[in-house]
């Protein structure tokens, strides 16, 4: 990751403020806790140091305006294989709550308010039937990062996983102090599957879009190409929650749907990384991919 640099312009000359590696990672610790905008501007913080089931410790959890949980993790000297590991750790722990395992997590960490109420406060759009820890997201964060551990992050987003480095640069000048922040992993690099750039759920923006519609059908491809199985499900309301298996009546989201089939039938596929599931949908009237639309 290039190091930013940074310049004070003074009687119109730039004169290069010199940066520091002073470790400080506790300090940019406190100032996520305080404001977590500094680094995620749609999130709200769940918690800070937040016990797993098997003992260990997440520097910090927050929850985006999509409903998917964050896991921040701070380098704070380990290696690059123990903050790696330790991240992906984590992920795999969170994937398996439920909103009543994060209601019981704020409640621990003194906030009374429910995930949902806490949501529909801070965000404007926010939809009430919202799938909470659909997917999942690792924020590696530290004063600085080596390459081993950038090579692997980028090894990971490019192959589906939301996982990014977040590096803060400090830089001091007499007694003033500086932090310019720099994510690994941007928006124009990261994959899509779209060949356009979107904001906010995939499936929210279809809806809007009016390129799905109450009333049409789909299929999960893997599973007619690898059992046979036709497996229809129409959507029958807007929202995250939106099919309904045509034989059985069941109701579920995209990912869950997916999770379900993937599980049941033995799909060589991964269920609880859904994040570029778009490809894997059909679109039956339209004989299209959802994420060609």
């Amino acid at each position: 990751m290039d190091k930013t640099k940074l310049w004070k312009v003074e009687n119109n000359k730039l004169i290069e403020i010199n940066s520091n590696n002073l470790d400080y990672e506790d300090r940019i610790h406190k100032w996520i806790e305080e404001d977590i905008s500094i680094v995620l501007p749609d999130a709200i913080l769940i918690g800070s140091k937040i016990k797993t089931d098997h003992g260990m410790e997440i520097d910090l959890l927050a929850i985006d305006e999509n409903g998917d949980l964050i896991v921040l993790e701070l380098k704070r000297g380990l290696t690059t294989r123990e903050v790696t590991a330790q991240a992906l750790d984590y992920a795999s722990w969170i994937n398996t709550l439920d909103e009543d395992g994060i209601n019981d997590i704020l409640t621990k960490n003194g906030i009374e308010k429910s995930v949902s109420e806490l949501m529909s406060e801070k965000f404007d759009d926010y939809e009430e039937d919202i799938e909470i820890n659909e997917n999942q997201k690792i924020y590696i964060v530290g004063s600085s990062i080596d390459l081993i551990t950038e090579r692997i992050c980028k090894y990971l987003a490019g192959n589906g996983l939301q996982i990014n480095v977040l590096t803060f640069d400090y830089f001091q000048d007499n007694e003033n102090e500086f932090i310019a922040r720099n994510f690994l992993v941007t928006e124009s690099n990261s994959p899509k599957d779209t060949g356009k750039k979107r904001k906010g759920r995939y499936i929210t923006k279809l809806f809007q879009e009016e390129k799905i519609k109450v009333g049409q059908k789909v299929k999960y491809i893997p599973l007619s190409e690898k059992k046979g199985i036709e497996k229809i499900a129409t959507i029958y309301r807007k929202g995250s929650k939106c099919l309904k298996l045509d034989d059985t009546g069941e109701t579920y989201s995209f990912s869950g749907l997916r999770k379900k089939m993937i599980l049941e039938n033995g799909l060589d596929l991964n269920p609880h990384f859904p994040y570029w599931q778009w490809t894997e949908w059909l679109l039956i009237d339209k004989n299209t991919k959802l994420s060609d639309l």
